[in-house]
């Protein structure tokens, strides 16, 4: 039969004295199993006295009681609901992290809220807009920075256990990505991650469009670290996932789990980092994240569509960070490129594919290596269904309607008003004689992605930016030409158009 005494933590045992000091007197009971928990609270509150001020003491432990539920059961009683939201946000990591220090993990602190049955009915919005709004920081970091030095082996291995090996896809090697020049140095940056992690490169980011193998060579790295030793910590994680677990881990009062989860990793794998855009708490918890594993000198290696500097609603330090190592990206694959991967995902499949077959689909998918793979099952499944070998005919019956799209009637006027709202500026600009360099460039930029998207002529376009001079439009085309390979920036921002352009076009 389960206890339920009630204890007052300071007016009905008389537990503390509200200062500093926070002096510990002697009391008798009747169960010795509330009494040996009991003790053990009062160690914990001592640990909460050295690194709590007086005045949080005061606020946050002094109102709470302990109820004894067995003997190796203690509820932590709260007042109200809304000392329960500000004390979870605030100091229950703290009690784990005490109990974590005194050894005392077979005792388990529950939170409870008199007159509330559940607390599952309470608000998960509360919880995280509580969270956004703590000012606090200084506060925040010291129960940040503090895990790492008490880390015991049990909690270790826990941690190790938790990590998440079997996210990797095994399929998914270096081996098996087909190499080609538009992905050459994210793979050969990708390979000496996986071969020298914390060493070279950290982080790693690696930008571009959907569909064109940013995931595989995330997998690849893990299972590549993993092939060289078995006993390192992989965590992969898509971000959207590590929003989810954080609000599951929030919400179940688990934050301390999370955190030893993803902060004690030996390589950091994370998908789609775009998606946590004006996320803020996320955005909090995922900065300390890598703050953490950069200290140590773990890897980190981020994915995302787009350049760094391109994510909207995004913290301008998680952005600095996105930086400090090398950011390489994944073009789209040329028809050569194409062919290649379509030989040998068939070969992998199964697929007699030949190579006027290939040539035929991978003229018309050009945009990404998922629209090749979708085209290599439509056509296997349309060969197997109507029982006919897999041909150039049957491709274009197969592909009819589907592929190859009419080109688009991309205008010059699409062109200036994109480039324009990129740079901040208005289009009336692009078309001005005046040379500050925070016009001049986005102009150029204008008149190059004119000359290489639309089929007009050096004196169309120079028509349509104010009447310039055929030569202008030129030396414009041939300096971004020739300056976009030196220059990373440029280069991202000429990438990032163009997505914006095919996007709207």
């Amino acid at each position: 039969m389960k206890n339920t005494n009630i204890f007052d933590s300071d007016k009905e045992t008389g537990f503390f004295e509200h200062t500093k000091s926070c002096p510990s007197q002697e009391y008798l009971f009747h169960d010795d199993s509330s009494s040996k928990l009991l003790s053990y609270w009062e160690l914990i509150k001592e640990k909460l006295c050295d690194i709590l001020n007086p005045q949080d003491f005061e606020t946050w432990i002094s109102p709470l009681k302990i109820k004894i539920v067995s003997e190796h059961e203690i509820s932590i009683l709260m007042p109200n609901l809304v000392f329960y939201q500000g004390f979870m946000t605030k100091h229950w990591e703290q009690i784990e992290h005490c109990k974590l220090l005194l050894g005392l993990d077979p005792v388990l602190f529950h939170p409870e809220v008199e007159g509330v049955s559940n607390l599952d009915d309470i608000s998960l919005s509360s919880l995280l807009s509580s969270s956004d709004k703590s000012q606090d920081s200084s506060r925040y970091q010291s129960i940040e920075h503090q895990p790492p030095h008490v880390k015991s082996q049990k909690n270790t291995e826990a941690t190790k256990s938790q990590s998440i090996h079997k996210n990797l896809f095994s399929n998914y090697t270096f081996e098996t990505f087909v190499r080609g020049p538009s992905n050459q140095f994210a793979l050969a940056s990708c390979l000496s991650v996986a071969e020298n992690p914390g060493k070279a490169y950290n982080p790693l980011f690696i930008y571009g469009s959907t569909g064109l193998g940013k995931t595989h060579l995330l997998h690849a790295v893990g299972n590549r670290v993993i092939e060289l030793n078995p006993k390192a910590v992989v965590t992969y994680i898509s971000s959207e996932r590590f929003m989810n677990e954080m609000i599951y881990c929030l919400r179940f009062n688990k934050m301390w789990d999370f955190r030893q989860k993803y902060r004690y990793c030996d390589i950091f794998l994370v998908d789609d980092i775009q998606f946590i855009s004006k996320k803020r708490a996320t955005q909090e918890e995922f900065f300390h994240t890598f703050n953490a594993l950069y200290e140590s000198k773990k890897q980190i290696v981020i994915t995302s569509d787009q350049f760094p500097q391109d994510i909207s609603d995004i913290e301008d330090r998680l952005r600095n960070r996105f930086q400090w190592g090398l950011i390489t990206d994944i073009q789209p694959p040329n028809i050569e490129h194409r062919i290649a991967i379509l030989l040998s995902k068939s070969e992998k499949m199964n697929i007699k594919l030949s190579e006027d077959v290939a040539e035929y689909i991978a003229t018309h998918a050009k945009r990404n290596v998922r629209e090749l793979e979708g085209a290599l099952h439509r056509i296997a499944a349309f060969a197997a269904l109507h029982g006919k070998p897999i041909s150039k005919e049957l491709a274009v019956e197969t592909f009819q309607n589907v592929l190859g799209e009419p080109p688009k009637n991309l205008r010059i006027e699409l062109i200036q008003k994109i480039v324009a709202d990129h740079f901040k500026i208005k289009i009336s600009d692009l078309k001005s004689k005046r040379r500050q360099r925070a016009l001049t460039l986005p102009r150029q930029i204008a008149m190059y992605l004119s000359r290489i998207l639309t089929k007009s002529s050096f004196p169309e376009i120079g028509e349509k930016f104010g009447g310039k001079d055929h030569t202008t439009i030129m030396h414009a085309v041939r300096k971004i030409e020739s300056d976009k390979s030196k220059d990373l920036d440029l280069k991202a921002h000429i990438e990032s158009l163009e997505r914006l352009i095919e996007q709207q076009s």
